[in-house]
């Protein structure tokens, strides 16, 4: 099961330290067992791992023998994110989460491994037999979305994605209120992240959400588990209420001022009382020239109606910038830039790392959406005229 980016960098934490003390490297007494079969997987390796910042590492390993049994014994720093990986394919793995002293025994097989696991031991395995089933069958859903993802619009994929993913949330909130303190809610917590962003994202997730982390926190007191929980749910409550109040219309733009093309200053507070799309681009970025026929068709339609397109380069050659603009066709007066590439201060002033980069400002100056593009962008755009004619 492939872990995303941000939340692997996040469970990194919970792996890395134990929440008991343990002892030096090379005196790391046994306190993970695994025993077991894998029919059909003679001869092939079977890994703990667990995160770090280099990706994930083997902390121990075994083989399973001509009879298909295995028998691993190793050390763990302490509760957290680890997996048990089958042979070469780093795909072909199930994540776990078990305590010091945990006893843990397989019987599956190999077209099985993380179909049907079938591991029992401490109370957790149960759940995560029933995780395993319910993700593969969204991985099954997901794969054959992503094969017709280019037929689909981002609204379309974001509306597929969330309605086949609804049953693996659905069960993840259950076993959560059924026992918050379960170790492997630290997998299931991860579902409760919004895939496509947090429009159509539900908010009662960071209520489930925040049951894990308070509930870690007091059964295993002050440990890098309850801590990156934590931390996880800052994060997620960070997010949805920024997300929440640009929806509303509350969270205000930061004002700037950057020179245009002839010299003059301009400042977003200039555009007060206009539908303003900040668009960042640069002419060396692909994709954003790959925009400028969309940000042509948007400004033609809306020009006559207080719609204003300021366009922030994050170019460094001046000469280049200007061509680009008469190039594209990029009508509007209102191009501006610091010429300072990614050392300007609007990618921090705005929170992007990635171009191209809207923002759109509704005439009060309050942020309405971000980050859209293409479709997204013009329904965006449409609605505020329909419900502000």
């Amino acid at each position: 099961m492939k872990i995303p980016q941000v939340i692997l960098f996040l469970l990194t934490l919970v792996a890395l330290a134990s929440c008991k003390d343990s002892t030096d490297e090379l005196g790391n007494p046994i306190n993970l067992w695994i025993n077991g079969t894998i029919t059909g997987a003679e001869g092939m390796m079977v890994f703990v791992e667990a995160p770090s910042e280099d990706g994930m590492i083997s902390l121990f390993s075994g083989k399973v023998n001509d009879q298909g049994e295995i028998a691993l014994e190793g050390n763990i720093a302490g509760l957290g994110f680890y997996q048990l990986r089958l042979g070469d394919n780093k795909e072909n793995a199930i994540p776990i989460t078990p305590l010091p002293n945990d006893k843990l025994t397989l019987n599956t097989t190999l077209n099985e491994f993380t179909l049907k696991p079938n591991l029992s031991g401490p109370s957790w395995t149960k759940t995560l037999n029933q995780y395993m089933a319910k993700q593969a069958v969204f991985r099954t859903e997901q794969m054959k979305l992503m094969a017709v993802q280019g037929q689909l619009t981002e609204q379309e994929y974001a509306k597929n994605i969330i309605q086949f993913k609804a049953p693996l949330v659905s069960f993840a909130k259950k076993e959560i209120d059924k026992n918050p303190a379960n170790p492997y809610n630290i997998i299931l917590s991860m579902e409760l992240f919004p895939m496509t962003g947090f429009d159509g994202w539900d908010s009662s997730n960071l209520g489930s959400f925040k049951k894990v982390s308070d509930a870690f926190a007091k059964a295993y007191g002050v440990c890098p588990a309850s801590s990156a929980l934590e931390a996880q749910y800052q994060q997620l409550e960070t997010g949805y209420t920024q997300f929440a109040q640009i929806e509303n219309g509350e969270l205000v733009a930061p004002n700037f001022a950057l020179l245009d093309v002839n010299g003059k200053t301009v400042k977003l507070s200039d555009f007060r009382g206009d539908l303003v799309l900040i668009d960042f681009w640069a002419s060396w970025c692909g994709l954003c020239r790959q925009e400028s026929p969309n940000m042509v068709k948007l400004y033609n339609t809306y020009k006559n109606k207080n719609f204003t397109i300021l366009s922030v380069s994050l170019d460094e050659d001046p000469a280049k910038w200007k061509e680009a603009i008469q190039r594209d066709g990029l009508l509007w007066k209102t191009h501006v830039s610091d010429l300072r590439g990614w050392s300007s201060g609007m990618p921090q002033l705005y929170g992007f790392d990635g171009i191209p980069y809207t923002v759109l400002v509704n005439p009060d100056g309050k942020i309405i959406a971000k980050g859209l593009r293409g479709e997204a962008l013009f329904q965006k755009i449409a609605s505020f005229y329909t419900t502000n004619p």
